[in-house]
């Protein structure tokens, strides 16, 4: 596999609008090229269509979760590398997710200050071929509440 030159690509899919507008210009700020949609079958236009490297994604949305549209981008045969961002059950997510080689599973609490860093280091690591799972927020494992 070859490095990537370049910035990160990065579509992000997520049905809350403020999350979704903060999140791309957190991204675009670290110069990363963000694409961003609410619209999961709009998402599903744009992974045939952009050049992308890694997909980004909220757990919960109202029509197509995020695990379902995970399932549905492996089905359809993108096998972009995929981190989640969630504000819900990091290790109950976890459980569910991890066939399908999800690269992680960001807190939207915990790790939203440093995010754009965090999907480097996990890009990096994929890039790399090392092992990124089971996925851990900067603080480590995330404890059972």
């Amino acid at each position: 596999m070859t490095k990537k030159s370049g910035p990160l690509r990065v579509l992000y899919v997520d049905d809350d609008e403020m999350a979704l507008t903060l999140t791309q210009l957190q991204l675009l700020n670290a110069g990363m090229v963000t694409e961003a949609t609410s619209d999961t079958l709009e998402a599903v236009g744009m992974l045939a269509t952009e050049e992308l490297d890694l997909i980004l994604l909220d757990s919960v949305m109202p029509t197509i979760d995020g695990v379902e549209f995970l399932q549905l981008m492996r089905s359809l045969q993108f096998e972009y590398p995929v981190v989640f961002l969630t504000g819900f059950g990091v290790e109950e997510l976890w459980e569910v997710v991890q066939e399908f080689g999800v690269l992680g599973i960001l807190d939207k609490q915990k790790d939203r200050m440093v995010l754009p860093e965090r999907l480097q280091e996990l890009y990096s690591q994929f890039e790399s071929g090392q092992a990124v799972s089971p996925p851990w927020t900067l603080d480590g494992p995330h404890a059972a509440s």
